[in-house]
Order: C-alpha cells, then structure tokens, then sequence
C-alpha cells in the first residue's frame, strides 16, 4: 500500500520578505535651486519585489533586486518652488503596490531675491467633528436632490471674495482665493440679500458667487444585471412630456440668465449664461407673473422671450447615454464639441460630412480602419468619425494579480477612459479625465485605501496657477496615497488629461462606481491603471 500525501496538505512557499530601509535620506541640493537628491540605503531587496521612488512631478525611479544590501542616488528636477511629496514605494512583479516603506516631503526654493513675499491667504475655521458630521448628514440626506449630487456649488465671481462668520455680518471668516469652489448647505435671507451657507459653516452672499453646473454626463451599463443601485432617482429631465416628445430652441439674446426657477426676483439670482445661438432642450414651461419660462435642464429656467421654439424631437433622441444598457465594449464618446460624420472613412472632396455629432454623445464602436495613418471608427450604417476625437473603452484582460471575483476599474490613460469588472466580466464604462502630463496618474495596480462619501480636497501653493481648494468633492475612492476615483464638479471636460493625478469622474459615474463597489468592502475596487 502506497501513501499519497494530498496537495492540500503539501505546505506552500513561504513569500519572500519585505526589504529593510536602512536609509532614505531626501534633501534640497544647496548648489542648485529647484532641484532635491535622494539616497536610498536597502537590505534584503529580493523578487518578486522591486522598489519604486515617486519623487512627484512626474519623476519615477526604479530599483530591482541586486544583492542583499544596495545603494541608490536619484536627483529630483522640478520646474517651480514648493513641497513635493517623495515616497518609496515597494511593487511586486505583476505591478501590484505592495506598500509605502518610506515617505517624506521635499520643499525646494527659487534663487532667494529682495522681493518680499506676498502673504498667506487665511485658512478656513476649523469645524468640530459633532457639527461637521450634523451638517453632512443634513446635506446628504435632503431629498429635492438627486442622490448622485447632494450638494449644490459655487465659485466666487471675483478674486479674494470673503465670507462671514454670520449671514449679513461684517466678520470676515476667509478670504477665498482663486482655484476655490465651495459646497452650499443651507441659505437664509437677510433683508432682500440671499446668503448661502458653505461646508466651512460660514457665509456668503450670493451676489458674490456663481452657481456651478456639473456635469451631467452618465457612463453605459454593459450588461442589464449591473444596473444602478437600488436607491438611484432619475434626474428631472428623465420626466417627459404627456406626448412623449420635447422641443428644441435657440438663444436669440447676446446674453440670457439662467434661473434655478421662473422669475427675476432677489431670491432667484442668475446662476449661469447662455449666449446667442446656443441650442436648448425645452422640458417644459410654467408661466410666472404672466410670462412663460422654459426648463431647459435640471432646477435650470429661461425666459421664453429669448428663445426661438425650432420645433419637436423624439424623446428618444435626447436621452441620456445611461439608458444605452446592454451595449458592448467597445464604446465610445465623442471628445471633440462638434465631428463630422462621413459615409466612409477618410477626408476628401467625394466624401464630405453627412452629419455632426456632439460632445458627450456615446457611440457604438462597430467597426474600424486605418486611412492615411489616421484611425477612423464606424459608428453606424455608413457613418464614421475621425478617431482622434473619440474615446474609446475597449476589454483589457484581468490581470493575475486580479481575483477572478473581485471588483475592478481599468483605467486605461491613452483613451480617457475607464470600465468597471466583475472578475472578467464588464458591466459599466465611463469617460474620464486623468492627470495632465506635469502632474499625471501613477499606473499599476492598487487596492482602495480609504473610501469617502464627500470630503475637501486642497493642493498648490494660494496665488499660483495650481492651487485648488473644493469642498466637498464626493464618491471618493483612495486607491494609492493621495490619487483616488472621485466626482468632479468644477468642469465638464472629461475625455482630455485636466487633474492634478486622480482620476476625474462625472458625478453620476463616480456615485455608480461608489455604490457599486460598496458591495465588496472598504478595500473595493481594485485599480489598474495603464497607458494602453
């Protein structure tokens, strides 16, 4: 009789150990303005681990394994002053970030001159955690908006607008410099003046903000199973008319102010503008002190005056790329804000533009071909478009590092986009808007670090091109140090390079991603990001 020993109980490979830093020695070059040097002192570096430096502004150093004790020197360039995070990341051979070993900040200076600085803006008042946590409750829970978008948002109209530590007062609270948006939890009149309330809890009055309009694009679902969560409610728009149809019109004004309602009154400022020959979507119309007003989108009115009706459109027609479910990969959106549409690809006289497509539009990616080194994609029955101007999410393989049942988002940089598996299943796609090349995304693989309903979001030096403070940016999903999946309320040009690394999404599709990802845990999704 033989014995057999079962695999099960055949006892695994021990992994390897993770390397020691003796030594991570990051400075400022006393000799060079604008530039740092770093010296890295490890043991026990072994496979299937290597090490990477991320010295921030896009500077990316590399050590394999070389012995049991190794040395490295890297120097840091940088094109302006200020701090830079440097860390030491450790990566296994698949790519996949294994952990931080060590991390510090770098401060580098310009040449000293006799200029005297300029001083610090003021930094908000701190709120204590009881009252921060009552007001994001307030906020997330209000019910005349949509769930994807609990909070409304402003930018001020002007360079160093102020708030106030009471609605009408004359305390200054800050002083908000350019690069800032904040989040609006509440407003209150004070005497004929509408003042909001921010998530600093200090306020502002209206006149000295413009409302923000984020973006309403939706990305596709891919299969019907891997519809929006249960709780979802349907944007305004999603309500047609009795007869099924909406109507199209055009600005005749130079300048025409959208409302949040119909009126012109104190309590009903201008919250956006259209110019003349803007094209409108007409939901409905209400009359108000005997005029008629148009709804032209969500909590969004103009005066019927200044629009002319060109006429009825299926409703159909202007529905949003959300209701494209059951469409497969690869899709696509237009990037560009208006393509032509040829019957065959190529540019030439016996093949001029038979339609036009618009910003946003998702397209099926039916077919494709290569004319004079240019990429064209057919997107229908004798259509097609220039590539160039087309962002398309395309199947890219689970990686072995993947679970073959886990959650994940492929990020893919070269086409601004980015689908969301279940193991090896795509259920959603979406436009996105990645880091610019001076501040781009890190690529690997990464696990979620930190999931966050809403939170501020701050960077750059106040008075500087780069600096950036937002309140409230929600559907955060931390996946690797301070780059994370998040909404992005301040623009609406997804599908081109526009952060500072993370990985901008519409706030639709960052609430879809949250939820949907929710369901496997704090450390879900898995993030690959990959140039191609």
């Amino acid at each position: 009789t033989t014995t057999v020993t079962p695999e099960a109980e055949a006892s695994p490979p021990a992994p390897a150990a993770l390397p020691e830093v003796l030594t991570f020695d990051v400075r400022a070059d006393e000799e060079a303005p604008l530039r740092g040097r770093v010296t890295v002192h490890v043991q026990g570096l072994q496979d299937p681990y290597r090490l990477r430096l991320d010295g921030g502004a896009a500077q990316v150093f590399w050590l394999a394994p070389a012995g049991e004790e190794q040395t490295a020197e890297w120097t840091l360039s940088y094109t302006k002053p200020g701090s830079y995070t440097v860390a030491l990341d450790v990566v296994d051979a698949e790519g996949f970030w294994v952990g931080t070993a060590a991390e510090t900040t770098l401060t580098v200076q310009e040449e000293p001159t006799p200029e005297e600085e300029a001083p610090e803006a003021a930094e908000p008042p701190a709120l204590s955690p009881g009252a921060r946590i009552a007001l994001e409750e307030i906020a997330l829970f209000r019910t005349d908006r949509p769930a994807w978008l609990p909070f409304r948002y402003a930018r001020p109209v002007w360079a160093n607008a102020r708030t106030y530590t009471t609605p009408g007062g004359n305390r200054v609270s800050r002083i908000l410099v350019p690069g800032t948006y904040i989040s609006i939890r509440g407003e209150t009149l004070v005497g004929n003046t509408l003042w909001y309330r921010t998530a600093g809890n200090d306020w502002i009055p209206a006149s000295s903000v413009v409302l923000v309009q984020p973006s309403d694009l939706r990305g596709v679902v891919l299969r019907r199973e891997a519809a929006p969560p249960p709780e979802v409610r349907l944007l305004e728009e999603e309500s047609a008319p009795p007869s099924g149809q909406v109507r199209r019109g055009v600005v005749t004004a130079y300048v025409l102010n959208v409302r949040a309602r119909p009126g012109v009154r104190p309590d009903n400022p201008p919250i956006d503008r259209l110019y003349r020959g803007t094209e409108v979507t007409i939901y409905e119309e209400a009359p108000y002190n005997g005029e008629i007003w148009y709804r032209i989108g969500v909590n969004r009115w103009v005066h019927s005056g200044w629009v002319r009706v060109l006429g009825t459109v299926p409703r159909a027609n202007t529905a949003s790329p959300a209701a494209a479910e059951g469409m497969a990969l690869p899709v696509g959106w237009i990037v560009a804000p208006v393509l032509n549409v040829r019957a065959q690809p190529g540019v030439r006289p016996d093949n001029p533009p038979i339609d036009q497509v618009r910003y946003k539009t998702v397209v099926p990616i039916l077919e494709e071909r290569v004319v004079q080194g240019a990429r064209w994609y057919r997107i229908g029955e004798d259509r097609w478009v220039y590539g160039g101007w087309v962002g398309v999410a395309r199947y890219k393989p689970r990686p072995s590092a993947i679970g073959p049942q886990e959650r994940w988002v492929g990020v893919c940089l070269k086409e601004q986009t980015a689908v969301a598996y279940e193991g090896d299943e795509p259920v959603y796609a979406a436009l996105v808007a990645t880091g610019l090349p001076q501040t781009p995304t890190v690529q690997g693989i990464f696990r979620t670090w930190l999931r966050l309903k809403w939170g501020k979001m701050s960077g750059g030096q106040p008075g500087t091109a780069d600096y950036y403070y937002l309140e409230d940016v929600t559907w955060t999903m931390y996946f690797y140090r301070g780059y994370a999946l998040h909404a992005a309320y301040w623009h609406d040009a997804f599908g081109r390079p526009r952060s500072h690394g993370c990985v901008n999404m519409s706030p639709y599709d960052a609430w879809w991603i949250f939820n949907w990802s929710a369901q496997s845990g704090e450390h879900s999704p898995v993030v690959y990001v990959y140039w191609q």
